[in-house]
């Protein structure tokens, strides 16, 4: 019963805290919103109603969270920070900066170990045993979040390379059309969806705020960490240096993603049989011999050789 009842509390405590920090982060936006649905939703309200909304919202969780980054920025190393905003904007995340990734592991690592501590240590006889198990899944929270960047900048380039051909095909053919290549890109981009999609939306963008197409550009192949995709793009920053035609240099390199798609499944297709190997072995084969081999060692056990 003691230990339900720590269970039920742990959980409304830390339920709480992240309901708080996401408060936090995000209070901006979630203002602007209200906002927006009391004057566009038909319920316009005085402006002393207004006043007094703002003013539930404290300043005490957003004064904590800053000073959280200022402490971890002091406390970071430089090329650490570097390398976490590299990660950062492979996964896709570039809008997140390194500190406040590292004041989301903090947390999440301290509320696991705490929660984990306060969960064993009444049913422990061994404190020891639930101070290991507090150590640890302590780790396990500072490093899962690492594990999950990892993971999305698999998945992102993944899903971009199986969107580029199409996505180019429909470029390609707004350029034949006639469109220019910002005009084209951004009919595509509103009509489809997907990490690409999002990559050149913001190099459209970047492109309205006055930087140069090449710049632009150079900027996308920089965030986007597949090699197929920054060739692509490298070669339309030369056909756009050069005046060549764009519309016949992405409908060939259209047909050069598609054939490196193919060879890809050709490749991943003779690496199946290699990969089947090793649970044929462990799990199929044992479980054949038992059925085949079986009997008959019952056999000679019992009735021996004659």
């Amino acid at each position: 019963m003691i230990s339900f009842v720590f269970l039920i509390s742990s959980f409304t405590f830390f339920m709480l805290v992240f309901a708080a920090v996401f408060h936090t982060v995000f209070h901006r936006q979630i203002a602007i919103d209200q906002r927006v649905d009391m004057y566009l939703g038909g319920q316009a309200v005085p402006e002393k109603k207004i006043k007094k909304q703002w003013k539930l919202e404290s300043p005490t969780l957003k004064r904590y969270w800053n000073l959280g980054i200022n402490q971890v920025n002091k406390k970071a190393n430089s090329k650490s920070q570097r390398k976490l905003a590299m990660m950062l904007r492979d996964a896709g995340y570039s809008k997140l900066t390194p500190a406040e990734f590292r004041l989301f592991q903090l947390l999440l690592s301290t509320g696991l170990g705490f929660a984990t501590f306060i969960l064993f240590a009444p049913i422990s006889d061994k404190p020891i045993f639930s101070w290991m198990m507090s150590l640890t899944m302590a780790y396990l929270g500072y490093r899962i979040l690492l594990f999950q960047l990892a993971k999305k900048k698999t998945l992102r380039v993944k899903q971009i390379n199986k969107d580029m051909a199409d996505f180019f095909d429909m470029v390609n053919l707004l350029l034949e059309a006639g469109v220019g290549l910002e005009g084209a890109i951004s009919n595509v981009c509103a009509k489809t969806k997907g990490p690409l999609t999002e990559e050149f939306k913001y190099t459209l963008e970047d492109m309205k705020r006055g930087k140069s197409r090449r710049e632009a550009f150079h900027e996308l192949k920089l965030r986007v960490p597949s090699d197929s995709f920054q060739s692509v793009i490298m070669s339309i920053i030369q056909a756009d240096h050069l005046g060549v035609g764009m519309a016949r240099v992405i409908k060939n390199l259209t047909t050069r993603i598609r054939e490196q798609r193919r060879e890809a499944a050709r490749e991943q297709a003779m690496k199946a049989p290699v990969k089947m190997l090793i649970p044929m072995v462990m799990f199929i084969f044992p479980s054949l011999f038992i059925v085949i081999l079986g009997p008959l060692l019952v056999k000679l056990v019992t009735e021996g050789l004659g």
